[in-house]
């Protein structure tokens, strides 16, 4: 039998709410089990493990972000679908690990690829069901009329096509440039300014915004008036700027009286690059340990997710379509493989993980895979030379209970459980053999002509 969303939408939230009471304790609980929640997905830029004070900064203090930690629910183990910016932000919004998109690269301003129409986004699957969709930030997908966010489901966006040390760098209202070159110190209130305006202009219907930051990537921008508020240094103040900036969102949502069933989330793309903190994780961005992956993850959906929730449970960006799928009565794609899994019981604070393994992909290869307690290294780096730990008959395997900081393998100790990781990943690869795409060198010489930046068609 095929429910309408709405009784879907009541079923799930039931089935929620039930483990901690038969029937709904509050008002607000009632009304959050006749509608679809709102939902809002913050992606940071290159924001570390370790860079929120609810993960032990010392230098950096994020109250709007450990808010929403205390008040709903905070995944330790929650990994980027990349180490790098463009992969990880086409998984999250597919559901699918990178390779299977075609977007394993990441997209520079002479580049002629981006997400595929064929793909489906959390916006266009929300579209399905009534949602109001609205993105603003950097975006990093393609940069042509058919890879634009208003062609991915997005009915608005107010933001930039990739990232801030690319250029040339301007800021879009949906296809027309209206701030070039952009003034960075004053990027973040003008990302905030514009959620605040969609939220109050959406708050009567189920509204999605996808707000993705410009920082804390490099170079670093902050307004006068933030200047110098952190013990951190520059790189401190923008990340307690773009904090203050949540804030924003968090206020707006309480002043509109729909805190209650908005479901509103806080991550990253990939671990910090040169400054910042991947907490006890081995190192940072574009690398193939803990650091370069696990990313910060903070939810909070107060109708549904009980405060001061927490999981170590493994998940992965890939499993935010899968999960708003179930929570909203959205219809996943059938036709392709979506490789994330619905997390609704982790974000009730469970413990167990609905993946087997979860693959670590850098570019086209698996560069690691991991179960619930160990993780196989395959490649990393040393200098600029990739290290091809298989040909060299050493491979590193890690127990993420016993150390997971990744200094010491137990390959020697575990190699039942080394073989079976190695089979998981031929099998992966053989899977994906023929989506490998050799990637482009964005030093090159480029042949006369050669289009750079956006090439939009306008009304």
């Amino acid at each position: 039998m095929k429910f309408p969303s709405q009784v879907l939408v009541s079923l799930v939230a039931f089935g929620l709410a039930g483990c901690a009471s038969a029937t709904p304790n509050s008002e607000a609980e009632q009304q959050a089990e006749q509608a679809q929640p709102n939902i809002i997905v913050i992606m940071a830029d290159d924001l570390g493990w370790g860079d929120i004070s609810l993960n032990g900064a010392d230098l950096i203090n994020t109250p709007n972000i450990d808010r929403i930690g205390l008040e709903g629910v905070q995944l330790t183990s929650f990994y980027a679908g990349a180490n790098v910016c463009t992969p990880s932000r086409a998984a999250l919004l597919t559901g699918r690990y990178p390779i299977r998109s075609g977007m394993q690269h990441v997209v520079h301003p002479h580049s002629q690829f981006g997400l595929p129409q064929s793909e489906t986004t959390i916006a266009e699957m929300l579209r399905e069901v009534g949602y109001t969709t609205g993105m603003i930030g950097k975006w990093h997908l393609g940069h042509s009329d058919e890879h634009w966010p208003t062609a991915h489901g997005f009915e608005t966006f107010f933001g930039v096509a990739y990232s801030n040390d690319m250029q040339p760098f301007d800021l879009y209202n949906g296809k027309t440039v209206i701030e070039t070159p952009i003034d960075q110190t004053a990027l973040t209130e003008k990302y905030a300014a514009e959620a605040v305006s969609f939220i109050e202009a959406n708050k009567d219907e189920p509204f999605f915004l996808y707000y993705a930051e410009t920082f804390p990537h490099i170079p670093l921008f902050v307004p006068d008036h933030a200047a110098g508020a952190s013990d951190a240094g520059h790189y401190g103040d923008v990340v307690e700027h773009m904090d203050w900036g949540i804030g924003q969102i968090l206020d707006t949502l309480d002043m509109a009286g729909i805190a209650d069933n908005t479901l509103i989330i806080v991550t990253s793309d990939n671990g910090p690059w040169f400054e910042g903190d991947s907490g006890p994780y081995r190192d940072r961005k574009g690398e193939t340990y803990e650091g370069g992956y696990r990313v910060p993850f903070l939810a909070r959906w107060p109708a549904m997710i009980e405060a001061g929730a927490m999981s170590d449970a493994m998940t992965m960006n890939i499993d935010l379509l899968p999960t708003v799928a179930a929570l909203t009565g959205a219809t996943l794609p059938s036709d392709r493989v979506i490789d994330g899994e619905n997390i609704l019981s982790v974000l009730q604070g469970g413990n167990n993980t609905p993946h087997d393994q979860l693959f670590f992909f850098n570019g086209n290869d698996v560069a690691a895979v991991r179960d619930a307690r160990f993780k196989l290294v395959l490649n990393a780096y040393y200098k600029s030379f990739y290290v091809p730990f298989e040909q060299f008959g050493g491979m590193l395997l890690f127990d993420l209970e016993k150390d997971p900081q990744e200094r010491f393998s137990f390959v020697r100790e575990n190699p039942e459980t080394v073989e079976r990781l190695q089979a998981s990943v031929d099998m992966m690869r053989t899977e994906i053999a023929d989506l490998v795409i050799e990637p482009a060198n964005p030093l090159a010489p480029r042949p006369p002509g050669t289009p750079v930046g956006p090439q939009l068609t306008t009304p």
